[in-house]
């Protein structure tokens, strides 16, 4: 039975979004999914110290105690390491299903010491969208440099960090068509690695079923986090239009975030607004049950779990065609606010979705039409049982080897290595070394000779370059420091491999005679090592192992 690891963080986020996530994530894959042995890897737990334990639903929870100073937290996450090796062979095949940006350093430490893993990442968000509202248009013209700002930095920094990211995990999960997208065209990731799982929920009995008669009192309801980026002021100022239109209006806030703020937008109509905090999932059923409809003007989304709610529950809801969002009203076009990225106007905004509510209350007949499509669309896409058969999917493509980097990732390998030969840090001989960096580069320019687009050749003659500047480095390194230059673990093996292809190729043949020489004059023994039993397979994996060393 294959380990499946959901690693998780605690935070706000795990409360919302991506706790629902997990939980449904868990479910399938303790009760659909017999082959793998669940567990939840909990980071950051409110722990003295390290435990494994199971839950009530028979679901083991290997829970890490938080630390001080998040600031640097690799040391952190190599102690994640050592604390699993009693529990995980190195040999063994494991799944680890990541759904936070912040554990690079977790995933490449993972993907160095177990060579069967398979490492799965899902988008949940994207950085970049909080800080532009999820505005694609700027996005792009910060990543191709066609505009100058304060954030610009920051923005490149996000997207280089996140490509980086996607590009070292075996296989992406999104949740909406828009992000495979975005991933394909815009982060320049292979798309037999990624694959689409929308979010689901089950369709339980406890569900109410909608209902589009009138009533006296008409009931507006939003469910999420009162953030900025949800649209939330957006929300009052067009309520405050409705409701001098339509004075038998209520508007009700399900959620935690900043009450004053919004509190204050709501002077002089606070009889007509409730603000509930939080609520648990049979307190949220009862104003399901009477809320007339729903609004979700969120400027950036992935895939909804407030608005899946409202689908399951019938609730006709108007949302914007933000990021993720604007697919979940494939079958409502009329419930739709445009946001107009090139030149967005608040106020007319506001007017948008002032109209949107008013049609919706006024027109019961419309409400219906609205609220089949939507449960409709619910059954067809975003219940449990498409979450579920989307995930099998998407395990079930799995057929790469051990030792696998993605060809996306090798860029950012290619990169650390040259910072290290311009760096020269003090290294022994061994494989983990200065020897994996030489097999490294080698390996590397050998796989880009049989590409012929542009880059392939550019990225080659450059680490070409870098060649001539390392075998520089391995010569000086055995003129200043000799025999104590090689370990007592030294493999001789993997050296024989990248000087004999070097010298077969001619590449820089005169320095690499000379340090055959030098190494033989030293009484260490590469003139019988059999180079050809070298598995060069691992070469990338070494290479990560050395860029783990934060050298």
């Amino acid at each position: 039975m294959t380990k499946y690891f959901l690693v998780n963080n605690a935070s706000r986020a795990a409360v919302y979004g991506i706790g629902t996530y997990m939980k449904q994530m868990a479910d399938h894959i303790q009760n659909c999914m017999p082959q793998y042995e669940l567990c939840f890897l909990d980071i950051y737990s409110d722990v003295k110290e390290f435990t494994v334990d199971k839950d009530e639903n028979g679901i083991f929870h290997y829970r890490i105690p938080s630390f001080q100073g998040r600031s640097n937290a690799f040391p952190y996450y190599r102690t994640i390491l050592f604390l699993l090796d009693s529990y995980i062979d190195e040999d063994e095949s494991i799944v680890f299903h990541f759904n936070y940006s912040q554990h690079y350093d977790l995933i490449r430490l993972i993907k160095a010491k177990y060579k069967y893993s398979r490492v799965l990442y899902t988008i949940h968000y994207l950085n970049w969208c909080f800080t532009l509202n999820g505005n694609l248009l700027r996005f792009r013209r910060f990543i191709n440099n066609e505009c100058e700002e304060p954030i610009k930095e920051s923005i490149q920094n996000d997207y280089q960090n996140e490509r980086r990211l996607f590009s070292l995990c075996d296989d992406i999960i999104v949740l909406s068509q828009f992000t495979y997208n975005l991933l394909q065209s815009d982060y320049k990731i292979d798309e037999s690695r990624i694959h689409i799982v929308h979010n689901g929920i089950k369709d339980e009995s406890l569900m109410t079923h909608y209902s589009c008669s009138d009533t006296s009192q008409k009931e507006i309801l939003y469910v999420g986090r009162l953030d900025e980026i949800k649209g939330i002021e957006y929300i009052i100022k067009a309520f405050k239009k409705v409701i001098s239109l339509n004075n038998n209006v209520h508007l009700t806030f399900v959620g935690d975030g900043d009450f004053s703020r919004y509190l204050a937008l709501c002077d002089n109509i606070w009889d007509k607004v409730t603000f509930t905090g939080k609520l648990t999932k049979e307190k949220l059923e009862q104003f399901y049950c009477r809320a007339t409809i729903g609004v979700q003007p969120s400027f950036h989304e992935q895939c909804s779990y407030s608005a899946i709610e409202m689908m399951a529950h019938a609730i006709p809801f108007i949302a914007t065609d933000s990021t993720g969002l604007g697919e979940m009203m494939d079958y409502t076009p009329e419930c739709l606010l445009h946001i107009d990225e090139g030149d967005f106007q608040p106020d007319n905004f506001v007017e948008q979705l002032a109209e949107r509510m008013q049609l919706l209350l006024s027109d019961s007949k419309l409400r219906g039409q609205v609220s089949d499509k939507l449960y409709h669309l619910f059954q067809e896409r975003y219940n449990i049982c498409c979450m579920g058969k989307a995930l099998n999917t998407a395990l079930a493509s799995y057929r790469r080897k051990c030792y696998y980097l993605s060809d996306d990732f090798l860029p950012y390998l290619d990169n650390e290595m040259m910072r290290l030969i311009n760096k020269r840090p003090v290294l022994d001989m061994d494989y983990v070394g200065l020897t994996g960096i030489g097999c490294y580069l080698w390996w590397r320019i050998q796989t880009l000779a049989v590409h012929e687009d542009i880059s392939s050749i550019l990225s080659s003659v450059i680490l070409q370059e870098y060649l001539i500047y390392y075998i520089d480095w391995l010569y000086d390194a055995l003129i200043e420091d000799g025999k104590d230059a090689f370990s007592t673990s030294f493999d001789p093996v993997p050296l024989k491999w990248l000087l004999k292809g070097l010298l077969e190729k001619g590449f820089y043949r005169t320095k690499v005679a000379e340090i055959v020489l030098q190494i033989h004059s030293l009484d260490i023994e590469l003139e019988n090592v059999k180079h050809d039993e070298f598995d060069n397979s691992e070469i990338a994996l070494v290479a990560l192992k050395i860029n783990n060393s934060n050298l």
